[in-house]
């Protein structure tokens, strides 16, 4: 439940880019340096007046930062001055505001600012009363990324830090929002790029300040039961299966069981193996579609409906690359039946067969398999997962689909094959719309799947990149399908 939103007040809720370019330039030629593009000032702000002001001088001439005191004193004496000095709030901001007031919903401004200009800021564009607490940079407090603020803050409003949403444009802010344990929000009408708030883990992005209210809406109302729905897929590790866990919640099979009776398909999509996922779904009373190794292989009551492996060529690639940048991983080599691993490592073979109940075989060297390969899937003990599938991803996202699928797991598998073209397969086959469609994940390898249905929902605990991605978002999908069970029985019973 949100129950407040915070704001950082540069290039969230005001355009001040022009005001500090123009301060900052004068006080650049006046001594002497030279004045900079208008552009070059949504990468200096962000992380306080001084350190703006450092950046300015370091690109105009002084690196030494020789005459920085005076520089600074003559861009704060502008601000002195006229603190709203060619700022604006942004179109729809005031009415964002308004419209959470209505809600319930407290607000607040955190700033890299001085704490006596924000306030004087906030006073003269918004006047009084229109926020919870406002909060500029004070010496007692660390200015953000640092949490210290933005914690502060929720304290002050009498409310849990994942009861926030943190709004920002900037890395800086979504940094600050998930050291906090904030719902992070990046906004597109500030300063910085879509790819920096995502690289930067936010949760959302919105490109405009009305989303900012059907997004709490979406956050406190949850997803709706369309009886409509005819299709429903779910990835299983972190959506169905949480870490720790090797079996389904109780009572998943009887629901699923009970949706098809009524005619809705039910679809598992996984990074998994098609035997492991036929393991874990042996109680149900009807044979499941299964999307297994992400997209890779299509697979119904016993037969195989597609297979999509990587050329001889694409699979030493990506194998001797991945060796070539790290040691420290291991590889699972996803053949129609079977999963490939290299000798020497017994403990990882045994690991994913007895957690996952995959049928494992060991070769003694992975380079070299000679066996058709939809997917490979990486375990890497490097630091930062997400730093890994980047490297990747820069290397050859434009070739191959590589994604995060878990906290040591990235996925390769051909370009253009992942979840969504699974999806998209059947519901060219049973003649179902994306509108009369729901999916369920928490990964990155379940985006493109959950591009593919009107209601899109991502577990709450999942990554940022399928928070992004989904419309909605739940505690439980058990109890999602409960209430869309509810629903279709209704509907047949007002019908009758």
């Amino acid at each position: 439940m949100i129950k407040a939103c915070i704001f950082d007040l540069d290039g969230t809720l005001a355009d001040t880019l022009e005001s500090m370019a123009i301060a900052a330039n004068e006080a650049l030629e006046q001594f002497g340096l030279r004045p900079l593009p208008v552009d070059n000032y949504k990468y200096y702000a962000g992380d306080g007046a001084k350190t703006l002001v450092e950046r300015a001088m370091k690109d105009g001439g002084d690196p030494q930062l020789v005459h920085f005191d005076q520089v600074y004193r003559s861009y704060s004496q502008k601000f002195e001055k006229d603190c709203t000095y060619k700022v604006k709030v942004y179109d729809g901001i005031l009415k964002m505001l308004d419209d959470l007031r209505t809600r319930g919903i407290k607000t607040a401004v955190l700033s890299n600012k001085p704490h006596a200009r924000v306030l004087d800021v906030i006073g003269k564009l918004f006047g009084t009363g229109v926020f919870d607490h406002v909060q500029g940079q004070q010496d007692d407090i660390p200015k953000k990324p640092d949490p210290a603020g933005a914690l502060m803050t929720a304290r002050l409003l009498g409310v849990k830090p994942k009861e926030c949403m943190y709004f920002g444009d900037t890395n800086v802010d979504m940094k600050t929002g998930n050291a906090a344990g904030m719902y992070t929000v990046g906004v597109l009408w500030g300063f910085r790029t879509r790819r920096e708030l995502e690289e930067n883990q936010a949760h959302h992005i919105l490109s405009s300040p009305d989303q900012i209210v059907a997004l709490v809406d979406m956050k406190n109302h949850g997803m709706p039961a369309d009886p409509k729905v005819r299709l429903v897929v779910s990835d299983v590790d972190g959506t169905l299966v949480k870490t720790g866990q090797t079996c389904l919640e109780d009572g998943f099979i009887d629901v699923v069981d009970a949706l098809m009776d009524r005619g809705i398909t039910f679809a598992v999509a996984s990074g998994r193996q098609r035997i492991s996922i036929q393991s874990l779904f042996k109680d149900s009373k009807r044979p499941l579609y299964m999307i297994s190794e992400n997209g890779g292989n299509l697979y119904y009551d016993g037969k195989d409906l597609d297979f999509h492996p990587f050329s001889k060529e694409e699979y030493r690639e990506i194998v001797e690359g991945v060796k070539a940048y790290s040691s420290d991983v291991f590889f699972a080599m996803a053949a129609p039946d079977v999963y490939y691993t290299e000798s020497g490592n017994p403990e990882f073979s045994q690991t994913l067969s007895r957690q996952y109940f995959f049928k494992m075989k060991e070769v003694e060297d992975i380079v070299h398999l000679d066996h058709p390969v939809c997917k490979i899937a990486v375990y890497t003990l490097h630091g930062d997962v997400q730093e890994f599938a980047r490297h990747f991803q820069n290397m050859w996202g434009d070739r191959m689909n590589i994604a995060v699928s878990g906290d040591h797991w990235v996925d390769f598998n051909p370009k253009e094959i992942g979840k969504g073209t699974g999806v998209k397969f059947l519901q060219e086959q049973l003649k179902i719309t994306p509108e009369e469609t729901m999916v369920f994940g928490d990964n990155e390898n379940d985006v493109s799947m959950l591009q593919c249905a009107r209601y899109s929902c991502a577990v709450s605990d999942a990554f940022p990149a399928a928070k992004r991605a989904a419309a909605y978002e739940t505690d439980s999908v058990l109890e999602e399908l409960k209430k869309l069970l509810k629903a279709v029985d209704a509907a047949v019973e007002n019908q009758a």
